[in-house]
């Protein structure tokens, strides 16, 4: 009998190598020394970048010149970012997760990524003290304990925003470090799939572009990692 952990060293490993021919045709590769550096930058400035690989390159590109990636692909937010991940197909993540420094995601079942997806967005509210802008609520899905998950600010079970708590929320997104910022707009907007009209409005910072996160992020290793991880697993909400 075949184990689930086989078959996503298995799937791991094909995708790996279509990873890295994904990230090839984007002008890129990682060295002998570990550094990612441009294949043809002829290539890098003006292949084709298909919507759903748009991630892959600003993440690949920022990881060798932040100014070439942010003119390559301008005006792309970390909220566009975030928004793409639902898009990605199971390559497009791996290559992600590669470029990120990131073990590649596994695909056995939805269940199973669910769990990961899970735990993974609860210790990022843990790690990064993120409780002021996420709570625990009874669960509204199942296969994953982000189903226990929801913003502040908003009463879920009559469907209505809650103006103090939101008032709070918002104050203490404010007060917080730019990484606990990315991680904050990052949960919010896996959740929503589609841009916030509700939470963090108000003249809240939330326009970072993303190749100024990915440049924080990658500022810490171990933040970058813990964030392509969610991101290589998302789940659904």
């Amino acid at each position: 009998m075949i184990s689930l952990e086989h078959v996503a060293r298995r799937n791991s490993d094909e995708y790996v190598a279509e990873a890295n021919t994904l990230i090839n045709e984007l002008g890129v590769f990682k060295s002998h020394s570990d550094i990612w550096a441009f294949t043809d930058i002829k290539t890098a400035s003006s292949c084709y970048i298909h919507h759903s690989r748009i991630p892959v390159a600003v993440a690949a590109y920022a990881a060798i010149d932040p100014i070439f990636a942010a003119g390559r692909i301008p005006n792309f937010t970390l909220v566009d970012l975030v928004i793409k991940i639902s898009c990605m197909d199971a390559i497009e993540s791996t290559a992600f997760a590669i470029i990120c420094g990131a073990e590649p995601p596994i695909f056995p079942s939805a269940a199973q990524r669910g769990e990961i997806f899970g735990e993974t967005a609860w210790r990022i509210v843990s790690d990064y003290g993120l409780e002021s802008c996420f709570k625990q609520v009874r669960a509204y899905g199942s296969e994953g304990r982000h189903y226990t998950m929801r913003p502040q600010g908003f009463d879920y079970d009559h469907s209505e925003p809650m103006p103090e708590a939101l008032k709070a929320m918002r104050k203490s997104y404010r007060a917080m470090e730019p990484v606990q910022r990315i991680m904050v707009l990052t949960l919010l907007h896996l959740y929503l799939q589609e841009r916030d009209k509700v939470f963090l409005i108000g003249g809240c910072p939330t326009k970072i572009s993303a190749v100024e996160a990915l440049k924080a992020l990658r500022e810490d290793t171990q933040a970058l990692k813990t964030w392509a991880h969610l991101l290589g697993h998302y789940a659904g909400w």
